[in-house]
């Protein structure tokens, strides 16, 4: 109960804090959120939050990966490797973004059946270049991020590190 009370309150906050992650004049896109969302878990200390913010096969990989290392949670692990404070504030700006046609959906498709697995069904894809930014540095990353099971996720591994 308790972390349902946890994870509802970090959806609420995340919900009002759009404008913490981005031009405060814009309100992110649905496929932008997943961005969003791991520019907040950061910030707030959310690992539960970050996690979500991957597919489920990378989060459930993750964490079978590291749960017999003890290598602690994922935030410890992205503020140590990225040389961010605990607590910064990270924002985001998307300096290119494409929609990805159903040949480039099923190529996606295709590597997530590869690489873990299972089959999904991936019904609209973007490609998203975004410069994630700290008070003092920045990191242009590029994202696909997908709709599976009207979901939107960040479809790559689960990111450790950042380049700042």
């Amino acid at each position: 109960m308790k972390k349902y009370i946890v994870t509802l309150t970090m959806v609420l906050a995340a919900l009002l804090c759009f404008s913490g992650c981005g031009d405060s004049t814009v309100e992110a896109s649905n496929h932008e959120r997943p961005i969003l969302n791991l520019c907040l878990s950061i910030e707030h200390n959310d690992s539960q939050t970050y996690l979500n913010c991957f597919v489920p096969a990378a989060k459930n990989a993750y964490l079978k990966q590291h749960s017999s290392s003890g290598s602690g949670d994922i935030i410890t692990t992205v503020l140590k490797n990225s040389g961010l404070e605990s607590g910064e504030k990270l924002t985001y700006e998307v300096i290119g973004k494409l929609e990805l046609a159903s040949a480039d959906r099923e190529k996606l498709t295709k590597q997530y059946r590869s690489k873990y697995s299972k089959n999904v069904t991936i019904e609209k894809a973007f490609q998203i270049d975004a410069n994630i930014s700290s008070s003092k540095k920045s990191d242009v990353r590029r994202f696909n991020t997908v709709l599976i099971d009207g979901s939107w996720y960040i479809f790559d591994d689960v990111i450790e590190k950042f380049k700042f």
